[in-house]
């Protein structure tokens, strides 16, 4: 027992120092093995937080798409080499952004063990936010329905409920939206249709928006479209009131000269024509030019299926003219004639003249032959009498003299 225990006590001295020596040793070969080292660690998701501080201001914002950041680490190698993106958070506190919208963001390891032996450093850790006014538009809501439907139908109403919608968001983004639609297929469609659908935002070009950039308060639209059937119709012009003294209408031109309408087939039945009579030409002088609105003119119940809404009417005013035609006795028909009688015109020696009054167009083209000038001497017996001779009308031209002449009747010997 005494010999174990001066065994151990034996040279204790030089023991304890060998032990020293050892864990020293061991200390600097762990630490040689354990050197500090760094690495770079990227595509480190950001974190964005109190966005409330710029939403209260009645702004919004927005984060560049994919927005990370990269980091270099430093530490000792057998904690650095093992360390990913995974190990670390990053945050942007959007409360602290600058005056040029530039936030900055810090990097911290996740485990606290990692963290008190690590050094962080950035190549750059500030982000530029994207800021701007919050605005408010409304717009109304159109049914979009482009495909054909049945032969011998149309669409005579459209609806939306509801009709309007808010949109919320971005000032640059909203602004773009020109137009909201929802679409419903009506292809060979031959009867009332309804639907459901959700808006469909369009900037100036008709391109789509993506909806995820804004707010807006309509997810989906209840469609109603009112499918009838359809016939054409022609179109008719006339004038009302007299043109100036000395003037007159040379020609009426129009169009469209037929319209294509929708409705239920008892209201069709009744209309054959859409009569627009109304163009004033009161005193007028010159050409007339206007346009009427066709939906104007049609009955209770009937719509238009054409996409043309007016028509373009043209009222050609030429000033009028006089001339004077020379009547020959053999011009003159005579009705009514005895065959035991002779008759003779006792003063036709130079002709009759008789003035006429119209356009120089019509005017040029008038013949004697065209009045069909007659008298009609039916029970007249043999003398001497007096007769006004009965001339057509004529469209476009007025008679101004009364023709009167001078027919003897004989008996034959």
């Amino acid at each position: 027992m005494v010999s174990m225990k001066n065994r151990i006590l034996d040279h204790f001295g030089l023991k304890v120092m060998s032990l020293v020596i050892a864990i020293v040793i061991w200390i600097i070969v762990a630490n040689v093995d354990d050197y500090k080292t760094t690495k770079q660690i990227s595509g480190i998701e950001i974190e964005f937080v109190n966005g409330n501080a710029i939403t209260e201001k009645n702004k919004v914002y927005e984060v560049p798409e994919g927005t990370t950041i990269d980091i270099v680490v430093k530490g000792r190698r057998s904690v650095v080499e093992e360390l990913t993106s995974e190990d670390f958070k990053a945050t942007a506190d959007l409360s602290k952004m600058s005056v040029t919208n530039a936030v900055t963001v810090e990097v911290s390891a996740i485990s606290s063990y990692v963290a008190r032996d690590l050094t962080i450093s950035y190549t750059n850790n500030a982000v530029t936010i994207a800021v701007e006014n919050k605005i408010e538009k409304q717009l109304p809501i159109t049914v979009r329905a482009d495909a054909e439907v049945a032969e011998g139908y149309a669409i005579r109403n459209k609806t939306a409920t509801p009709n309007l919608i808010t949109v919320k968001g971005a000032e640059s983004v909203v602004n773009t939206i020109e137009e909201v639609v929802v679409d419903v297929d009506v292809t060979g469609a031959n009867h009332n249709l309804t639907a459901n659908a959700q808006p469909v935002f369009l900037d100036h070009n008709g391109e789509v928006i993506e909806s995820t950039k804004f707010e807006y308060d309509v997810d989906e639209v209840a469609v109603s479209v009112e499918i009838l059937q359809t016939k054409k119709l022609s179109v008719r012009v006339k004038t009302a009131g007299e043109v100036k003294e000395g003037y007159a209408i040379a020609s009426i031109d129009y169009q469209p000269t037929s319209i294509l309408v929708v409705g239920e087939a008892e209201d069709l039945a009744k209309v054959d024509e859409v009569l627009i009579d109304d163009v004033d030409v009161t005193d007028c002088s010159k050409d007339l030019e206007t346009s009427v609105v066709i939906a104007d003119y049609l009955p209770s119940g009937i719509a238009l299926a054409d996409d043309i809404e007016e028509v373009m009417i043209k009222v050609m005013i030429e000033a009028v003219e006089e001339k004077t035609l020379v009547l020959e006795a053999d011009d003159i028909n005579v009705v009514g004639k005895e065959q035991s009688y002779q008759y003779a015109f006792t003063d036709s020696e130079g002709g009759y003249s008789i003035k006429v009054r119209g356009l120089k167009d019509n005017l040029d083209k008038l013949k004697v032959t065209n009045l069909i000038p007659s008298i009609n001497v039916e029970g007249y017996g043999p003398g001497i009498y007096t007769f006004t001779v009965n001339l057509k009308e004529i469209k476009g031209v007025e008679v101004l003299d009364t023709l009167m002449v001078e027919l003897e009747i004989k008996s034959e010997e």
